[in-house]
């Protein structure tokens, strides 16, 4: 069964780029993609739970704050920003993992294969 995701960044071209590096992997299936804040966290009430979130910080609503309000929601939140200060809010806030702009294919896959070997453990 593929894992749903759902990217929230201001920024079109951040989105693009992740989206670029989903789209490679199999067993990922996108949800949506939301440059407005607000939208993304309604969206993700309406779905009821999804695997991943992609999540930028630095937004006109902090993406820490959108953790706190969709936490229960989502089973994995990835924060990705060009702030390494945000770290240690971003753990605060349950992410998962943290990872620094600009991201490449490797640090994604990484990342993400980490969590699901996280998962296989708790399940078994």
């Amino acid at each position: 069964m593929p894992y749903t995701f759902i990217i929230i960044d201001d920024d079109q071209i951040s989105i693009d780029i992740l989206k670029a590096y989903l789209s490679r992997m199999k067993e990922f299936t996108m949800l949506a993609t939301f440059t407005d804040p607000v939208a993304g966290v309604k969206a993700i009430r309406e779905y009821g739970e999804i695997d991943f979130l992609f999540l930028d910080i630095a937004m006109e609503i902090s993406g820490i704050d959108i953790a706190r309000v969709i936490r229960e929601q989502v089973r994995h939140i990835v924060f990705i920003t060009a702030y390494q200060k945000y770290a240690l809010d971003a753990f605060r806030a349950f992410g998962d993992k943290f990872l620094v702009k600009p991201i490449n294919q490797q640090k994604m896959q990484a990342a993400i294969a980490d969590l699901i070997r996280k998962d296989k453990r708790k399940e078994a």
